[in-house]
């Protein structure tokens, strides 16, 4: 009787001490066949997230396009591809390049402005609710680049060209050359 009664403890607890051990989790399979990496940019989860980010990026283009604007280029870019595009700007009113970008995670992309001699840059931060707007006068052709990021990145860019009324000019003149005192 003794033996069966030791032999019920053992079991009760083996039953018992089972329960209480901590199973290691095995890293979850990535969408390439991988394990997730911390180096991996995070990336869109299908086309849903690419739309909402065009629908985000176009209010942002809309949310500092004057009144009295007038279209005479619009694009997109992949951020991974970056832009580097020329622009002819005749005629005598100002003009406006407006540019919104959206990505999987937050993100900068440097933009740089050139014509003839002059050239500035500048930081433009992905998912603002305004896009960045430059003025640009007619004149000369301009050239805009952005640099691409990583080849991963998941982003888009979204720009325009808009000439718009010297009273909608807001701030410098100029966004190539400067503003100095």
């Amino acid at each position: 009787m003794r033996a069966r009664h030791t032999l019920a403890l053992a079991f009760a607890l083996t039953a018992l001490t089972a329960g209480c051990t901590q199973k290691t989790p095995e890293p979850k399979e990535a969408g390439n066949g991988g394990t997730p990496s911390v180096s991996q940019p995070p990336t869109w989860e299908g086309k849903g997230d690419e739309e909402a980010a065009m629908k985000r990026a176009t209010r942002a283009l809309n949310a500092v396009e004057p009144e009295g604007a007038s279209r005479e280029d619009s694009g997109t870019a992949t951020l991974a591809h970056g832009l580097d595009r020329s622009f002819m700007v005749k005629g005598d009113r100002p003009y406006t390049f407006d540019i919104a970008c959206q990505a999987a995670a937050p993100q900068t992309v440097a933009l740089i402005l050139e014509r003839g001699d002059a050239e500035s840059e500048w930081v433009v931060e992905c998912g603002d609710r305004e896009a960045d707007q430059f003025n640009i006068p007619a004149g000369a052709p301009f050239t805009v680049t952005v640099t691409p990021a990583k080849r991963d990145t998941d982003g888009l860019i979204l720009w325009r060209l808009n000439t718009v009324a010297p009273e909608d000019v807001q701030d410098c003149d100029d966004d190539i050359k400067g503003c100095g005192n």
